[in-house]
């Protein structure tokens, strides 16, 4: 008989190692996931759109199918989890600033109202449609833009804007 050498001091990856601990997570039980909540499925932070729990089987627990949209990038993901495994919830932060400038590569110039701080590190999302009317209105260069900026896991996204006068 040969022996195996496992270590069992080691930890075991699993699913959740994906996720890196400094992004602001937390856990939650699946089953208490509702529509319009955020989860993070595949290291991405989703809204979910669609929850819907099964029914216990012969052999099986309750389970629960989530359908989630990326909150960046839109795309559509799904999954089913036993009801009583948790999963990540990302903490998602929403900031208002005023648009300074817009540079030809697509870098917004930010001031933030309460610090007076400026960040020129955001790129407005090519081909998007809050893009492209945001640069109609500030070409046309009547009133200051105001942007709501979408934080989760680490990155930002222009999500909308509004004309302040």
């Amino acid at each position: 008989m040969t022996s195996l050498d496992f270590n069992f001091a080691e930890p075991i990856a699993s699913y959740n190692d994906s996720i890196d601990p400094s992004m602001d997570t937390s856990p939650q039980d699946v089953g208490s996931i509702k529509k319009s909540d955020f989860v993070v499925l595949n290291g991405r932070p989703l809204k979910v759109v669609e929850v819907t729990h099964s029914q216990p089987g012969k052999h099986g627990h309750t389970k629960v199918h989530l359908v989630g949209i990326d909150i960046f990038t839109d795309r559509r993901y799904e999954d089913v989890r036993p009801t009583g495994h948790m999963i990540q919830v990302p903490k998602v932060t929403r900031k208002d600033y005023i648009v300074i400038q817009i540079a030809a590569d697509g870098y917004v110039t930010l001031l933030d109202d309460d610090t007076c701080a400026t960040r020129s590190d955001i790129r407005l999302k090519q081909g998007s449609d809050v893009a492209r009317r945001m640069l109609d209105k500030y070409n046309e260069g009547n009133d200051q833009i105001k942007v709501t900026v979408l934080k989760a896991l680490g990155e930002e996204q222009i999500m909308a804007f509004k004309m302040v006068a």
